[in-house]
């Protein structure tokens, strides 16, 4: 009879990989990550749990990113998030105001952006750097630019157990198909967004319930002819005619709030918002004019969790750090729904102090709850992710040891690579 504890029996786990930079996750700061890591001659391995990249900007259908500037017309984020529109409008598949937009109150500009879903926040309004992407573009190119850079992918791979020594992570066990495997690595990179490899390793985190989101799109749709739909309407325009994105659910819209760590809590609300979503897209039909014809294109297959663990690290970005310049910062980001607000990520928010081979970046970065709200968005995770892969590798060269890396040199670095890093202490 088992009790309601088991000892898993002692076995020999093959190992599969030694990689200078282990990348845990394949989200957008993954992605940023790994490409940084490997144009700098690291040899670079990324695994992800799910089937694809992309994390929420794929399948997740969050395929806004708000916002690459301060909200007065200035940009903030730019290197591989950049890139990344660059190559989009490349392909078509993106839509965004130009440069002398940006920061614009003009009305009609104003309602032009908003049907896109890339005008946020309290009045006055005004014209964001913003940008609405068609997802599978977003993740062809990242299919592209990991191949073309010799990043190891390996998808269908979950990080299952850490093993520490001395404050280092030493072994990275991980699990798919072919059972349980051992990646050893010089440096880890943590962009799993729920901060599965610090929480591992020892790392003190905070941790929240939260309402979860299920976006779709509907295709068919009439009268998209002119500027798009009005202020208030239920949903935002997409780079495709006659297909539009509905953001369904958080709160007062999503059933309950849940635990984002719970597989239980997870199953729940996969179901139960499936549900809700159908009948959402029933009451448009029903009730919309437009959607009469109208058919339920796709439903987002990852669920839109956009907060979960959050690491605790050697510095904990507060509120009260808007616009405040450090000597390490190694990203930046504006405030999707605050004009003129800009945030300096530094160094130490994407290290822990209890382990010194490990940076994180993406939503689990050391944040506050408040200032999370911006370093959560696509474009903040791409910035820190590029800064992390790009520290990674510089790692490299004092054995592994990121908080021994030259944050300056780092700075300078990722500047001659088009990242913005802010001014440094002032």
């Amino acid at each position: 009879m088992i009790d309601s504890t088991w000892t898993e029996p002692e076995r020999e786990l093959p190992v599969i990989g030694r990689p200078d930079v282990l990348v845990v996750g394949a989200g957008s700061a993954g992605v940023a990550a790994a490409l940084a890591s490997a144009r700098r001659g690291a040899d670079t391995w990324l695994i992800e749990r799910l089937g694809h990249v992309g994390g929420l900007a794929g399948f997740g259908l969050i395929n806004l990113l708000l916002t690459l500037d301060d909200g007065e017309g200035t940009q903030v984020v730019a290197g591989i998030c950049q890139e990344f529109v660059d190559r989009l409008d490349g392909l078509g598949a993106a839509r965004h105001p130009e440069r002398g937009e940006w920061g614009s109150e003009d009305p009609g500009a104003v309602a032009r952006w908003r049907s896109y879903g890339l005008v946020w926040g309290a009045p006055p309004e005004n014209v964001r750097y913003s940008v609405a992407f068609e997802p599978e573009s977003f993740l062809s190119v990242a299919y592209d630019l990991l191949e073309a850079h010799g990043v190891h992918l390996r998808l269908h791979t979950s990080c299952a157990v850490t093993h520490t020594i001395d404050g280092r992570v030493e072994v990275v066990v991980v699990e798919s198909k072919a059972g349980r495997e051992v990646i050893v690595p010089t440096v880890v990179v943590d962009t799993s967004g729920d901060g599965d490899v610090f929480a591992r390793s020892g790392a003190e985190t905070e941790a929240v319930e939260v309402y979860p989101y299920q976006w779709f799109r509907m295709g068919g749709v009439a009268g998209l002819d002119g500027e798009g739909p009005a202020a208030g309407a239920p949903f935002f325009r997409t780079t495709d005619p006659g297909r539009v994105l509905v953001p369904w659910g958080g709160p007062g819209v999503a059933p309950a709030r849940i635990n984002p760590l719970d597989p239980v809590d997870l199953t729940r609300a996969e179901v139960e918002c499936r549900r809700l979503v159908i009948a959402e897209a029933d009451r448009l039909r029903r009730e919309v004019p437009g959607f009469g014809e109208a058919w339920l294109d796709d439903i987002a297959k990852q669920l839109g969790i956009t907060e979960s663990r959050r690491l605790v690290g050697g510095y904990v970005l507060g509120r009260d750090d808007g616009d405040t310049h450090f000597a390490d910062s190694v990203a930046r980001t504006g405030h999707w729904t605050k004009r003129g607000v800009v945030y300096d990520i530094p160094y130490r928010c994407l290290t822990t102090p209890v382990l010194s081979n490990l940076l994180t970046a993406g939503r689990c970065i050391s944040a506050s709850r408040y200032v999370h709200q911006a370093t959560k968005e696509i474009p903040a995770a791409m910035a820190t992710g590029e800064a992390a892969g790009a520290a990674a590798a510089a790692a490299l060269d004092v054995g592994g040891r990121v908080h021994e890396v030259d944050v300056d040199a780092l700075r300078r670095d990722l500047a001659a690579g088009g990242a913005m890093v802010g001014p440094g202490r002032t």
